[in-house]
């Protein structure tokens, strides 16, 4: 198996933490807790739900049954995730979120998460045109 593969399969995973992140701001919210993000960080966070629940399993997929079906379909889960962190990572300007700031998770460490997962997420979708990558693939 190809380096960028592997780093395919570990960026893919790697995104399980946004589910993990946004579940528990979303559950925040339900319970109407102070520490819960303004109503307008809901899409964001429901994005970032969804792209983190399916991580693993196309993670699982690319190491066990790659495709071109597959590939296509990553492509996609990429550039909805990618997009999805540019308007979280805009949003965080616009309307600043610091769930705990005693523990350092405040304004300047959420743009800081969104922008490593952003640039990974970046990264991962480059990496996809590689003709390695594609090979495994066989697109």
């Amino acid at each position: 198996m190809p380096t960028s593969v592997k780093f395919l399969i570990f960026a893919t995973g790697w995104m399980v933490f946004r589910a993990i992140g946004s579940g528990l701001f979303l559950s925040l919210g339900i319970l109407e807790s102070h520490r819960a993000a303004p109503p307008d960080w809901t899409i964001a966070f429901l994005g970032d739900f969804a792209i983190g629940t399916t991580a693993l399993f196309l993670a699982y997929m690319i190491w066990k049954k790659p495709s071109a079906f597959l590939w296509g379909i990553l492509l996609a889960w990429n550039a909805v995730g990618l997009f999805d962190l540019i308007g979280a990572l805009s949003h965080s300007f616009t309307h600043p979120f610091s769930p705990f700031p005693e523990i350092g998770i405040n304004e300047i460490s959420i743009r800081t998460i969104l922008s490593l997962n952003t640039l990974m997420q970046s990264v991962a979708l480059i990496v996809m045109f590689r003709p390695q990558v594609k090979a495994y693939f066989r697109v």
